[in-house]
């Protein structure tokens, strides 16, 4: 016949557990010689083996701990968990039980503040072997390095040697001026006789100045009447050469305006020229650093008037 089991623990009967009396209002009492002599009903099966570690018995240097309660084995806050019990039946040892706690889970890749971080190896980095350096690249590579070399090395003793002589520009100027003839022929054709003292001036200490081109333009308000090619020369350091310059007009026609203007400078003396050179000069710098540039002079000057003109005012500036 089927008996109701009891679930109030205060009407529960003391019964055999592992071997031992539990009393549900006190504690372990200890091994029992009758326990074989409890109802089947009361009995229990022992629980499995724990997969856990069992923690090793004392050594014998130690004090035993026979003489001890059974409840101080147990560890804290376990209540009634069951011990261990020896081979013998004298000693009980205390086996570790894992904690009681929700099922442990499977761990799975976290993040944190954005970040993902995963449990499981990343594979192995596949790094290339290193490449040979061909011989067409080690030899555009040498190259470059010699061009910029050169470059550097060029700009250095380039910028010693500047600083060594400072050299300056040369300088064109007019010296004086003659108007022997200017008259204008069939009332708008000018004809005209100049003579200039042109003056080249080489200001520089340690450089002496060439000067391979020479072309003086003549001018008059804006147009050209005459044109003169001069002789190469070369001065030295703070020197100056002269060359006479002979302007020859012939047949030159001029617009009304410029016919009105001339007759009006020549009744009050003052007639207005202007004279532009172009100047190819080279310079030696050591004796052996030679280099050439060109320079631009314009002179604006002033002559009385004819036959016997003579120069009253200039102006003249050299550029490069």
């Amino acid at each position: 016949m089927y008996e109701p089991r009891e679930t109030n623990p205060h009407f529960q009967p003391r019964v055999q557990r592992y071997g031992q009396i539990h009393d549900p209002d006190g504690p372990i009492a200890g091994p029992v010689a009758g326990a074989s002599q409890v109802p089947q009903r009361f009995r229990r099966s022992p629980p499995p083996e724990s997969p856990m570690p069992v923690a090793p018995l004392l050594p014998p240097s130690q004090p035993s701990t026979s003489h001890l309660p059974i409840s101080s084995l147990e560890p804290p806050g376990s209540g009634s968990r069951p011990g261990r019990v020896s081979g013998s039946g004298s000693e009980l040892v205390p086996a570790l039980v894992p904690p009681r706690g929700p099922p442990h889970r499977q761990s799975s890749p976290t993040t944190h503040q954005g970040t993902f971080f995963s449990h499981y190896p990343s594979p192995p980095l596949h790094v290339p072997p290193p490449r040979k350096t061909t011989r067409l690249a080690w030899l555009i590579a040498i190259c470059c390095v010699l061009f910029w070399v050169t470059i550097i090395v060029g700009g250095l003793i380039l910028l010693i040697v500047y600083l060594a002589y400072r050299p300056k520009y040369p300088k064109f100027d007019i010296t004086s001026a003659s108007l022997n003839a200017a008259y204008l022929d069939l009332g708008y054709l000018l004809n005209g006789d100049m003579t200039l003292l042109a003056n080249f001036t080489n200001p520089n200490k340690k450089v002496n100045v060439e000067f391979r081109y020479i072309v003086i333009n003549l001018y008059f308000e804006k147009t050209l009447i005459a044109a003169r090619y001069v002789e190469p020369l070369e001065v030295s350091r703070k020197g100056y050469a002269l060359r006479d310059v002979h302007m020859v007009s012939s047949q030159i026609p001029f617009t009304k305006t410029h016919v009105a203007h001339l007759n009006q400078q020549m009744r009050t003396g003052r007639i207005m020229f202007e004279a532009k050179s172009f100047l190819r000069t080279t310079s030696t710098l050591g004796g052996f650093f030679r280099y050439s540039y060109w320079l631009y002079g314009h002179c604006t000057f002033v002559v009385s008037s004819p036959p016997s003109g003579t120069l009253v005012l200039k102006s003249c500036v050299t550029k490069r």
